[in-house]
């Protein structure tokens, strides 16, 4: 009781206050806890449509949008700024939703309203989302999902280089979105048929890479689409951000026949020109006395894995990853004891499949690994052929495609090929060398399935990729016949075309 005069001191809100506290405090509840939950409650009251008394709403002159009654414009009693809002009923998921109209003006809010309420009312038919993402939160959640698929095993999820190359490709996408104004409107907003345009400007855009620039393929391009199509599929529909009628509109460009390959390919004399460099010059002393030995040591094992590519058909990446326990004698005997084979495993192999691989390699093997033993290396059976030497004996790691490739593009400049091959807009790369394995063997008549089991690829992709050299070769097959034909063979009558 010698309180009793303090609280009647206080106001009947304070004396209930306190008293409600006092209470919580003796049966344990938190008041911070208590009072949020009653707040919560009052919040969730006040948006419950099915409440019969709408005076007690925090609504100021609503007005109807059409003749629903569960969407309608307002004005919030809570503050003063003037601003129109949209509410509607979502029937499907039993809650209101609601928009700001960002106007003063009760005309403009409704005529905006009344846009909405077709948008989000056909949504809520078709089981949409009534959440709006962006362009740039779509690439986001997609990225996500593939980063969570990448494997270094092939055909077990993405392949780094694929993922990383995908990432590109949103990339791009992203900033013809930006290009657009569109980069702040969300998906389900932008009119299918705005972004037609992509490919052209994808195409006109410059290429930039590490190398050089320039422009893209339209396979590139065409490949693009496909990625970001899949995109909108896998997610903005199947999540429901959007309808299927909604994935953007994009016109394709036509395909072009792809000659790079033929363009990528040495000719007989520029493969001669650019191996005899790199056998009498590159890794001479002689030609090189600046040159310390090491140096000598690393550019003879960089002459050997470009030579090996082009007597294998091994691709770059494949025959970094080859251990020396991987290469074995061949059984049987063939022409040459310099055969040996060569064991692709899976993890390795861009297909995800297991192959050998036999080729002429015994001596530069050898020379690889007394080039290794000059610099202090002796392969152990689990060590890559091409080790690093800059690692160190406990960093047990490859060389690295991007090393090997700086070593290319040195080299043909300094043979003089590259100044050949920038007269006639033509480039080479590691991978032509394993093209030039291929028109070889073509050249030698091998059976194009067993070189393609040699190889790692399908009859399909050597027919469809090196079909030019299949139809020179069989140009006696083809003309076979022709110019032997006499006029007195021929039916002129025949071949001349009809009065008219």
């Amino acid at each position: 009781m010698p309180q009793q005069p303090e609280i009647q001191n206080k106001s009947s809100n304070e004396q209930l206050l306190e008293v409600a506290s006092k209470l919580l405090e003796q049966s344990g509840i938190d008041k911070d806890d208590f009072f949020a939950a009653i707040s919560a409650l009052r919040t969730a009251k006040e948006q419950n449509p099915n409440q019969t008394d709408t005076k007690k709403i925090n609504y100021i002159d609503k007005t109807p949008v059409y003749d629903d009654v569960d969407a309608f414009i307002y004005k919030r009693g809570d503050t003063k700024s003037g601003i129109w809002y949209f509410r509607i009923w979502d029937t499907k998921r039993k809650k209101a939703v609601f928009r700001s109209l960002k106007t003063t003006n009760k005309e403009l809010a409704l005529t905006t309203a009344k846009q909405l309420y077709r948008d989000i009312a056909g949504k809520i038919d078709r089981g949409e989302r009534l959440k709006q993402i962006t362009t740039d939160e779509l690439i986001a959640i997609w990225i996500e999902r593939l980063q969570s698929k990448v494997s270094t095993t092939p055909h077990r999820g993405i392949v780094p280089n694929t993922f990383k190359s995908k990432k590109y490709w949103l990339s791009n996408w992203s900033a013809y979105i930006k290009h657009l104004h569109l980069d702040k409107t969300p998906i389900d907003i932008i009119k299918p048929s705005a972004t037609r345009g992509f490919c052209t400007w994808l195409d006109e855009r410059p290429k930039q890479t590490s190398r050089r620039t320039g422009s893209r393929s339209r396979e590139q391009i065409n490949n693009n689409v496909n990625e970001v199509i899949k995109m909108y599929r896998q997610v903005a529909v199947k999540d429901r951000f959007i309808s299927s009628d909604d994935i953007p509109q994009i016109d394709r460009l036509p395909y072009e026949i792809d000659d790079r390959v033929k363009r990528d390919i040495p000719t007989d004399s520029e493969y001669e020109m650019y191996y005899k460099y790199l056998i009498n010059n590159y890794t001479t002393k002689k030609h090189n006395p600046d040159v310390d030995a090491r140096e000598l040591e690393k550019r003879k094992i960089f002459k050997e894995f470009v030579l090996m590519i082009a007597n294998t058909g091994l691709r770059p990446k494949e025959l970094l990853g080859v251990r020396k326990s991987e290469i074995s004698e061949l059984v049987g005997k063939t022409e040459t004891d310099e055969n040996l084979v060569i064991t692709i495993r899976r993890e390795n192999a861009k297909t995800g499949r297991q192959r050998q691989v036999i080729s002429p390699v015994r001596k530069r093997l050898e020379r690889i690994y007394s080039a290794y033993k000059k610099m202090g290396i002796v392969h152990q059976p689990t060590d890559y052929i091409f080790l690093n030497p800059n690692k160190g004996k406990y960093f047990k790691e490859s060389f690295g495609r991007m090393i090997m490739n700086n070593r290319l593009k040195d080299t043909l400049v300094a043979s003089g090929l590259q100044e050949q091959l920038d007269k006639q807009d033509r480039s080479l790369s590691l991978y032509s060398f394993r093209h030039y394995y291929c028109y070889l063997r073509l050249i030698h008549k091998v059976p194009i399935h067993l070189l393609a089991e040699n190889m790692g690829t399908s009859v399909n992709h050597i027919e469809r990729t090196y079909g030019h050299i299949n139809t020179q070769l069989h140009a006696d097959v083809l003309t076979s016949g022709m110019g032997v034909l006499t006029r007195t063979e021929t039916n002129i009558t025949t071949l001349t075309a009809p009065e008219t």
